[in-house]
């Protein structure tokens, strides 16, 4: 029985995302429809086609000739049901006796519970009464102490006060100084932002003096010292109030329910099956008849090993294809669940969709410049991170955008990945971990420049940029899993993963894309040199084929499209 918000997370978690719901008739009190699962677990396409009597096992045609060659006696399933009799399984008293005797060890179970819930709140209060007549004493002296302390420290917090608010007006211009620097460094020419920087050092100076001038004289340390008084400090070590002893033992009700339970199971599972009483075909018959039964495998692509083959561009976008006021600069992509590549135009304040051929289908401009998107954990659901400290949650549904929800995050963030309820966020500083409402609610800190990473699900890792080298960390504790360093990628800037983990990274003076393996063990330069691309910026790997796409640094070619190639 599942609500709404159960149903959600039901098909969240990879446990059971594949189980089938059905809807509950509410006025006939029962299911609605029943569905039927008839596809066989081991292979998925398959239907369940035949029986196995020697294992006694539902199989497909593919179990038949894989796991059950060898057995003699394997029914096909439709005339098992054709040829048994009425009856011959009638053993719905059993079904209803497993049913009443577990009813009656639940029955049993909530009367217990109830038992014990009674008997806590008894002891509970009574502990609170004598918990409370020692507390209201205590509480009398804790107020005049407390008034006594709220008069001594109140002078000294003044002090502090004055102090905090001339800090805070410094910390206001400083904050205000470093905004307008990233503003200029991606909007402003380089003359503008030569002067600009050179009048906010003057400026920032001034600020520091007045600072300094007003703080100097003013303490912010002040050691204050209890004294705990000689009762208190002995109920200080008290380690216990009290005791409680619990003595617990099988209701007789239960183990004569649990008992009853298993003697009508065994009756069920000994009860003959319409396989072992119906004999209308022999082993050899069947044998032949699945001789003629091709064993048809789920399409897949083959693999090419990656570190073995090389590249080719298959597609080339030029920016000229894309419109837009400004001069289009593709951050960061993905590939949604259809299959269409979703990129964000920083410069024209827009998204990009194209389809599964990479040719341009639909717009949708956001009220900021989108930094970068990645995929949620429903269907359908996107996040993007915009310039103005905001991550829009949205769906991409039929190719139209809606917008369900907007985060705050922190001001500077380029990279994001979901994963679970929280959202990891890449600031200059380093990566920062948030809940679904924005908080912060842990740090990882880093060096050198922008952080776009990758996070991968499946080894439960991030990995991002330090310097020049790609570190790997785990998820759980952020321990350093490994640090890889190659004097031939300089700059790593986005970084994505296939779907064995090879990291992919994008080297923007270097200008290269460069292939590092999951373990960190080994490394190479998969493309020394891109096609039409000479500062490539952006790298989105592709999750079902094996290709990625690149994307420039405000050049006449957006991206390009490369492909493993089948042959060495």
């Amino acid at each position: 029985m599942l609500c709404k918000d159960c149903k959600t997370c039901h098909k969240r978690s990879k446990v059971s995302n594949k189980h089938k719901l059905v809807p509950i008739d509410r006025e006939s009190g029962g299911i609605k429809r029943i569905i039927v699962n008839d596809i066989c677990p081991n292979h998925n396409t398959k239907p369940l086609d035949f029986y196995c009597v020697d294992h006694g096992s539902l199989c497909c045609s593919d179990c038949v000739s894989l796991t059950h060659r060898n057995c003699n006696n394997v029914k096909q399933l439709d005339d098992l049901v054709q040829t048994a009799t009425p009856g011959q399984n009638d053993i719905d008293k059993e079904w209803e006796g497993v049913q009443e005797e577990s009813k009656k060890m639940f029955e049993d179970g909530n009367s217990q519970i109830n038992h014990i819930n009674s008997t806590e709140r008894e002891v509970s209060a009574k502990m609170t009464r004598v918990i409370q007549q020692a507390q209201d004493k205590l509480d009398d002296h804790n107020a005049a102490f407390q008034s006594d302390l709220a008069h001594k420290c109140n002078s000294h917090r003044q002090q502090i006060t004055s102090r905090l608010r001339c800090v805070s007006k410094f910390n206001t211009n400083a904050e205000n100084s470093h905004l307008l620097m990233l503003c200029l460094e991606t909007q402003g020419s380089d003359r503008q932002t030569f002067i600009t920087r050179e009048q906010t050092k003057n400026q920032l100076t001034g600020h520091y003096r007045r600072m300094d001038q007003n703080t100097k004289e003013l303490p912010n340390t002040f050691d204050i010292t209890l004294k705990i008084g000689q009762i208190v400090d002995e109920i200080m070590k008290v380690t216990t109030v009290g005791d409680v002893d619990v003595t617990s033992t099988m209701s007789l009700t239960s183990q004569n329910a649990n008992a009853c339970i298993g003697s009508l199971l065994q009756t069920i599972i000994s009860t003959p099956s319409p396989a072992s009483s119906v004999d209308f075909s022999s082993a050899s018959d069947l044998t032949d008849s699945l001789q003629r039964i091709p064993v048809i495998s789920p399409p897949t692509t083959a693999l090419v090993d990656v570190w073995e083959r090389s590249v080719s561009c298959v597609k080339t976008v030029q920016r000229s294809t894309l419109g837009g006021f400004v001069k289009p600069f593709l951050i960061s992509g993905i590939v949604t669940d259809n299959g269409q590549l979703l990129t964000t135009d920083r410069d024209n304040q827009r998204l990009l969709l194209f389809d599964d051929n990479y040719s341009l289908v639909k717009k949708y401009k956001v009220d900021e410049s989108p930094l970068d998107v990645t995929r949620g954990p429903a269907t359908d659901e996107i996040f993007v991170s915009l310039f103005g400290g905001q991550i829009l949650k949205c769906t991409l549904r039929n190719d139209q955008l809606s917008v369900t929800k907007r985060i705050t995050c922190p001001l500077g963030t380029l990279g994001i990945a979901v994963h679970g309820d929280n959202i990891y966020a890449g600031t200059d500083k380093g990566l920062k971990v948030l809940s679904m409402d924005g908080e912060v609610i842990r740090s990882i800190t880093k060096s050198g420049g922008d952080t776009y990473f990758a996070l991968s699900t499946s080894k439960a890792r991030v990995y991002h940029r330090d310097n020049d080298d790609i570190l790997c960390r785990r998820l759980d504790n952020d321990a350093v899993v490994y640090r890889y360093k190659d004097r031939r990628l300089n700059y790593p800037g986005s970084i994505g993963l296939d779907r064995d983990d090879n990291v992919y990274v994008c080297g923007l003076i270097s200008r290269n894309v460069y292939l590092v393996s999951p373990d960190g063990s080994r490394g190479k330069a998969l493309l020394t040199k891109l096609s039409g691309i000479n500062e490539p910026y952006g790298i989105i790997v592709h999750p079902t084929k094996q290709e990625f796409i690149v994307t420039s640094l405000h050049e006449s070619v957006s991206f390009e499209v490369y492909r493993f190639n089948k042959n060495a």
